[in-house]
């Protein structure tokens, strides 16, 4: 049996794109650490993609900021 598979693309007008997120976290021991994230976004410009990123990651348990944000040539989403 084949899977079925869920296209996305950007909406109307839109691009997708790249936002790299640094998250100062920790470590299994406790130890501060750093991990990055990347969100690809649907958004009409990087000031809108911001204001999407930041609403998604209001009330995470650690700090974060956007350290990236691009637009991309990608079309398609599988």
């Amino acid at each position: 049996m084949k899977d079925e598979i869920t296209v996305m693309e950007p909406s109307q007008g839109n691009k997708f794109y790249s936002c790299t997120v640094l998250i100062e976290g920790e470590s299994d021991s406790g130890k501060p650490k750093n991990y990055k994230e990347v969100h690809i976004v649907d958004g009409t410009n990087l000031e809108h993609v911001e204001k999407k990123v930041t609403a998604q990651m209001e009330g995470t348990m650690f700090p974060w900021k956007i350290i990236k944000c691009v637009e991309t040539n990608i079309n398609f989403v599988y």
